[in-house]
């Protein structure tokens, strides 16, 4: 799906910039050029990463219990 037209950025760009670090609108627009045009697209980055870095720190919890318990 698209969610910058303007610079053609779909959401699997948004959620790699995600998973490389951006963390704030400002930085998904540094790494993919999303929101740097006319920024209509501003909400829909922003749902893009509110929905999907959850899931990263749910996912960073998981790793970091497995290893403190040794599971790992």
């Amino acid at each position: 799906m698209i969610v910058c037209v303007c610079n053609n950025v779909n959401v699997d760009k948004v959620k790699a910039s995600i998973d490389a670090g951006a963390d704030s609108l400002e930085a998904i627009r540094e790494c993919t050029g999303a929101a740097a045009s006319c920024g209509k697209c501003q909400f829909k980055v922003n749902r893009v990463l509110q929905q999907h870095a959850p899931q990263l720190s749910e996912q960073d919890n998981f790793l970091v219990a497995q290893t403190v318990n040794g599971t790992r």
